[in-house]
């Protein structure tokens, strides 16, 4: 870890983690002191010992603001409910936010939020993210937060399938995807994770994709994908995970004891 880094002037004492998060400079973690804001740190290269303390209670881990300052976090000092990661409040503005984002595109326009309209204006991509153990998901976001998007997921590679002109067009497409060539939109954090410790091949992984990659262009081309997206246009950016070549992946194992105690 470089001397520069803000994760060297972390000093002892309690702290909670809130979660992480990533953006240009590579995954953050969110952390806060007690009687503080939260704060971001760099998570890659820091060496962190703790003991999880029995008598602390649970905090809650915020939540994301649906203004037009996307992605502004917000902090919470309330409990969280009883065996959940938030409170009431900020489970609602989380909830609200994501079902009017993702069904936007089914509800008329006096109805939608805002801030989800201007963030849906956007020109849009529709791609496909493959995890370790061959699993596909079709998947949408601004062309702006593909990159990162992606590193949210976990994803070990993805190809960008189409750009398309607005967001509202593009979650159609990515309905029309799920239901005529049955690719789901998300895929079980624990399905991921049992990939990196018993993964497929590379080779077998890049086949998979390029095959459902081939059956979404040819949906694209036919009356289904032009009455869901007219105008999409087709396109086939291969992305793999920066981190895909580092030799630690090779013969990963999962950490064997609990981490909320000890």
């Amino acid at each position: 870890m470089a001397q520069d880094s803000p994760a060297a002037s972390l000093e002892p004492g309690p702290l909670v983690v809130l979660g992480s998060e990533w953006g240009p400079q590579g995954c953050q973690l969110r952390i806060r002191r007690p009687g503080n804001t939260s704060e971001l740190i760099e998570a890659v290269g820091l060496e962190l010992n703790y003991r999880a303390d029995p008598s602390d209670p649970r905090h809650c881990v915020g939540h994301h603001s649906s203004t037009r300052n996307e992605g502004r976090y917000v902090d919470c000092h309330n409990r969280p409910q009883a065996g959940e990661k938030t409170c009431v409040s900020c489970a609602v503005a989380d909830a609200e936010f994501a079902s009017d984002l993702h069904h936007a595109h089914t509800r008329p326009a006096d109805e939608i939020h805002e801030s989800v309209r201007h963030h849906l204006q956007q020109t849009n991509i529709l791609y496909l993210a493959a995890f370790r153990d061959g699993s596909i998901k079709v998947g949408t976001s601004t062309r702006t937060r593909r990159q990162t998007r992606l590193l949210e997921q976990g994803a070990w590679r993805a190809v960008e399938v189409a750009e398309v002109g607005d967001g509202f067009a593009v979650r159609r497409l990515e309905d029309v995807v799920t239901n005529r060539l049955g690719l789901p939109q998300a895929v079980a954090t624990t399905r991921k994770l049992r990939g990196m410790v018993n993964p497929r091949s590379d080779v077998e992984v890049e086949e998979v994709l390029a095959g459902r990659t081939a059956e979404v262009h040819a949906l694209l081309a036919g009356p289904d994908g032009r009455a869901a997206a007219d105008g999409a246009i087709p396109t086939s950016i291969a992305w793999s995970s920066p981190e895909a070549d580092d030799p630690r992946w090779d013969r990963p194992h999962p950490y064997p004891l609990a981490i909320e105690t000890g």
